[in-house]
């Protein structure tokens, strides 16, 4: 059997950001995010951070992310 890579999703990064919410009650920043997840491209890891507000109910955004795709 070949290695198993990890493919991440925006899920990955919802169910990344609901758990440390639950276990933490923070809700981790980009910065936590980006290294997490290094080779997820920024505008999935944001499309994670929208389904996780979602899931809460915020519409404002719950935080303060860079307006730019690192890549």
């Amino acid at each position: 059997m070949g290695s198993m890579t990890k493919r991440w999703s925006k899920w990955s990064v919802c169910e990344y950001i609901r758990q440390t919410y639950m276990r933490a009650g923070v809700i981790p920043g980009w910065q936590e995010l980006r290294s997490e997840f290094p080779e997820m491209r920024w505008a999935d890891i944001q499309e994670g951070i929208k389904e996780f507000e979602i899931t809460i109910g915020s519409k404002g955004g719950v935080m303060n992310v860079p307006n730019y795709s690192l890549r």
